[in-house]
């Protein structure tokens, strides 16, 4: 059957059709628009600082997969215990969203105590914020007596510079007594480590991230008691450096303090020193942690540590 075009019967029966496809692209094809991001449940975290690490922005369309991926790098924060989000659609195919964040209780304080190498009591205690200045910040402090005085302090911001650069800086004076081995005998020596380190650290992702930088740091032995050697100095004094690389693969998913998935680190380090007599040697290994949980409040953890070193002769 032949239909012609020109005809007012086919020219209405066309203008439905059009119509028709018309209505159900807008259905099909509908989105709603971003037109505000709302950040409750705060105490001490910054608004502002959570709002330069989401994706999700003012006027983008929603996003379900966006939004997931926020509230997981938002559980990955040290001050956050949980995160979730809530949707209100609004006219005119627009909504707000809200990101509801729980946080964590940050100043952390920690105490060892343990025997020295010659049995005598030692301890450490120190102290670390985990949310300084509402920027998810670390700063840490320790002190330490083992048989001698050290301490050590720490800032770690990993946000630092931008919402995926950020830097890390320590330093640490740290003394005990050593015992030295040689032929059949040993000696005691003081032994001391001074030195900072500087660190660089950077996100490429949700899930891949890594960590790269150097240290400058003093050894230093001082003969104390015990046996002698003609090949062994009464002192030593030596400056080293360190380069330092870490990736970390973090496909951990987090339900307040339980864990579900798997996490691979890799930690490579260089260290040379001025001392022609002191080779330089290289050490590599590499954290496997896998994390299950098991019913309500069950949480299953592996650990495997493989691990290389240059120096197995010293």
């Amino acid at each position: 059957m032949v239909y012609d075009l020109n005809t007012s019967k086919c020219k209405g029966m066309l203008l439905v059709v059009a119509v028709l496809f018309l209505v159900c692209s807008s259905a099909f094809g509908q989105t709603n628009e971003v037109s505000q991001l709302q950040i409750s449940g705060t105490k001490r975290t910054k608004i502002s600082f959570i709002e330069k690490l989401v994706t999700l922005k003012k006027g983008m369309e929603l996003d379900s997969v966006v939004m997931d991926q926020d509230i997981l790098r938002l559980k990955k924060l040290p001050s956050i215990s949980h995160a979730y989000y809530k949707v209100n659609l609004l006219p005119s195919d627009q909504c707000i969203v809200q990101y509801v964040v729980e946080e964590n209780f940050t100043l952390i304080p920690f105490a060892n105590l343990f025997s020295s190498s010659n049995d005598n009591f030692a301890f450490r205690v120190g102290l670390q914020e985990f949310n300084s200045f509402g920027q998810n910040i670390t700063l840490g402090a320790f002190y330490q007596y083992d048989n001698y005085s050290s301490f050590g302090v720490s800032v770690r911001a990993p946000y630092l510079v931008t919402s995926k650069l950020g830097l890390a800086l320590n330093y640490n004076n740290f003394t005990t007594l050593e015992p030295v081995f040689f032929e059949n005998d040993t000696a005691d020596y003081r032994y001391s480590n001074t030195g900072f380190e500087l660190l660089a650290l950077y996100e490429f992702n949700l899930f891949n991230r890594m960590e790269f930088g150097f240290s400058f740091f003093t050894e230093d032995y001082a003969y104390v008691d015990g046996a002698t050697s003609a090949d062994v100095p009464l002192n030593l004094n030596v400056d080293k450096h360190l380069f330092k690389f870490i990736y970390d693969y973090n496909g951990l998913d987090y339900y307040y303090h339980y864990l579900d998935g798997f996490r691979s680190q890799l930690n490579f380090q260089y260290v040379g020193s001025t001392d022609d007599n002191l080779p330089e040697f290289l050490i590599g290994f590499n954290d496997f942690t896998f994390f299950k949980r098991i019913g309500e409040r069950g949480n299953w953890a592996n650990r495997l540590r493989l691990g290389l070193a240059s120096n197995v002769d010293s």
